[in-house]
């Protein structure tokens, strides 16, 4: 049960979130962890690990390199333990000839990424949409505002523009915001929209008193966004190195920040010659602290650091 404070609640039967492990949206980085031999005992070989890299390379984009040997077997150990094969041979045919090696496929990016996601991340970004991009938008002829959020995660990221715009325009311009990830296991949590309340602290106080519900009895402890903004927010699953993108064009802003970084430039330059194709001219991509579109041929100018401006 979810409530806001003195008011009903709103009563809607709750899965637990799942943990978060998605694509490499909000990624600060891929460490090492443990050994070749993994927590089951699987021994990974220097020929398994090349393969298994190129697996994730061709279905990602996620470039690893074999010194991730140990990181690759202490993550994927869960994969074997819970399909009952006992060794990584066995895992990689069946990844590339079992009957359910797309969605295993993406359970193994999913353990293989490490999820860092949070309400108003990078806060300058929002900062800069309220002060400088909104205004400018609420004086042009957009009928409809349209975001995307790609690599969107657990949704932290997609709920936060919602609660951005919520607050600037009211019922004043209609937006929508899709929100897409590789990861179905990070999706399922953005749909449920429920967090634990120390995932809220970033949240200004007023913004999380109008726009979250508390929560009760079985929920205590977590907070979920509210219905109005739950219903701004769509999600689906999208891989950005495929071309055949589920998401609408015209878009005004494109937000894909800190997942770029962990592709080569040939995908990165496919990435950002996608989002050309999508944003309307004029509109605007922001992109995660460590990235920069400087060594590709692109058709953004650079409003400020890490935001840019669709050329014609």
């Amino acid at each position: 049960m979810f409530m806001k404070p003195n008011l009903i609640a709103e009563n809607i039967p709750m899965a637990t979130p799942a943990s978060p492990g998605g694509m490499m949206s909000r990624n600060d980085g891929i460490g090492s962890i443990g050994g070749s031999r993994g927590l089951g005992g699987f021994a990974l070989t220097d020929g398994e690990t090349r393969k298994l890299i190129d697996l994730i390379y061709q279905h990602s984009g996620i470039v690893l390199t074999p010194d991730k040997k140990s990181l690759i077997s202490s993550r994927l150990h869960k994969r074997l333990k819970a399909l009952e094969f006992c060794s990584f041979r066995d895992y990689l045919d069946y990844l590339q000839n079992g009957r359910d090696s797309d969605a295993e496929l993406v359970a193994m990016v999913d353990e293989i990424t490490t999820n860092k996601t949070s309400f108003f991340r990078e806060h300058h970004h929002f900062d800069y949409l309220r002060s400088t991009i909104l205004p400018q938008i609420a004086t042009s002829e957009w009928a409809v505002l349209n975001i995307w959020s790609a690599g969107c995660s657990t949704g932290e990221e997609p709920y936060t523009l919602a609660m951005v715009l919520a607050e600037y325009f009211g019922t004043t311009r209609n937006f929508t915001i899709h929100a897409t990830d590789l990861s179905t296991q990070a999706l399922q949590t953005a749909r449920q929209a429920v967090y634990d309340n120390e995932l809220g602290a970033p949240i200004p106080l007023g913004l999380r008193q109008k726009y979250t519900l508390t929560g009760r009895g079985s929920q205590a402890g977590r907070f979920r966004i509210v219905p109005e903004l739950r219903e701004r927010v769509s999600f689906s699953q999208v891989n950005l190195i495929e071309r055949n993108w589920d998401v609408a064009g015209d878009l005004n802003i494109i937000f894909c920040r800190n997942v770029m970084i962990y592709f080569d430039k040939p995908t990165r330059r496919g990435i950002v010659n996608g989002f050309t194709r999508k944003l309307k001219v004029g509109g605007h991509l922001f992109i995660g602290h460590s990235e920069t579109l400087g060594d590709i041929d692109h058709q953004f100018a650079q409003v400020k650091p890490t935001v840019y401006t669709r050329q014609p």
